[in-house]
Formats: structure tokens, C-alpha cells, sequence
């Protein structure tokens, strides 16, 4: 095996770790996640392969060693590696600890939402569970439709 010779599983998975890394390092804003930035990306390798035993070793060829005639490899080949990006497995969505009708009585209870209430009449109150985020978000509107507050609120047992 030459000094530029490498085993073949061993240079798939250090690229994928490579890619990974980069993925890890681009330097996102702060609450923003890196996993879709890179959707896909491409590596394209001219190599010498050859077997040893059951192993596939692959050695880079550049034009300074083909001008040379310094490649002795059984095949010439073209590695390409496509890394594309997937979205993680959804997290199992949490049953909500609070019913709708309690959380919407919290916010109703809220001195801001009676204030709200003095000066506006009667609200209307719409609450929604996201359960991978264990949130509740209630928007409070008032007889015209529109949207006088919007509340986040995590659901705690």
C-alpha cells in the first residue's frame, strides 16, 4: 500500500464526517438549526482502486502522477459522493398535560386579557397544542376578527 492509499470504507465514512462537520460549523444565528443548510453537496475523486484481499484500496490521481505514468492501479475510476441532507425523524408528539379549556381559562384570567376586555367587550380565544415544541399558543381576538393578543404558553405538568 502506497503513503497516498487508503481504504476505501474508511475514506466514505471520514467524507460523510466531513460533510457533517461542515454542515455543524457553518455559523447559524442563534435559535436557527444548521440541519437543512446544506441540502446537498457533491465530492467527484479521480482514483487508482485496487484489491487487497477483500479490501478496496483507493489511491487520489492527480496530473502530475498520470503525466508521469506513476499510476499502476488495476481500475481508474470516478468515486462521486452525493451528501444530501434529511430531516430528522419527527420526536413523537407529547400529550398536552392542560386541556384547551384550561389553558384558554389562564389566559382569559390574565389581568392584560380582562383590561383587554373592559376596553374591547367580549374576546374570543383559539388555542393550539404543538406537541413536539410542548407549547400552547392562544390568540385572543376581539368582535371584529382581529387579533388583539398572542400568547405562548408552555405547558407544564
Amino acid at each position: 500500500m502506497s503513503a497516498e492509499e487508503i481504504n476505501f470504507n474508511a475514506f466514505l465514512e471520514a467524507a460523510g464526517k466531513s460533510f457533517g462537520d461542515a454542515q455543524k460549523e457553518i455559523g447559524v444565528p442563534e435559535g436557527m438549526k444548521a440541519g437543512m443548510l446544506i441540502a446537498n453537496a457533491e465530492l467527484a475523486l479521480k482514483v487508482g482502486m485496487r484489491y487487497e484481499g477483500k479490501t478496496i484500496l483507493i489511491e487520489p490521481v492527480s496530473a502530475a502522477s498520470s503525466t508521469q505514468g506513476n499510476i499502476v492501479p488495476e481500475a481508474l475510476s470516478t468515486i462521486t459522493i452525493r451528501y444530501v441532507a434529511s430531516r430528522q425523524e419527527a420526536a413523537e408528539a407529547s400529550a398536552p398535560s392542560h386541556t384547551k379549556e384550561e389553558v384558554i381559562g389562564a389566559v382569559a384570567g390574565r389581568k392584560d386579557v380582562a383590561r383587554l376586555t373592559d376596553i374591547l367587550g367580549k374576546l374570543d380565544y383559539s388555542a393550539t397544542y404543538a406537541g413536539e415544541m410542548n407549547l400552547w399558543t392562544v390568540k385572543v381576538t376581539d368582535g371584529k376578527a382581529r387579533t388583539v393578543r398572542t400568547i405562548t404558553i408552555e405547558d407544564k405538568k
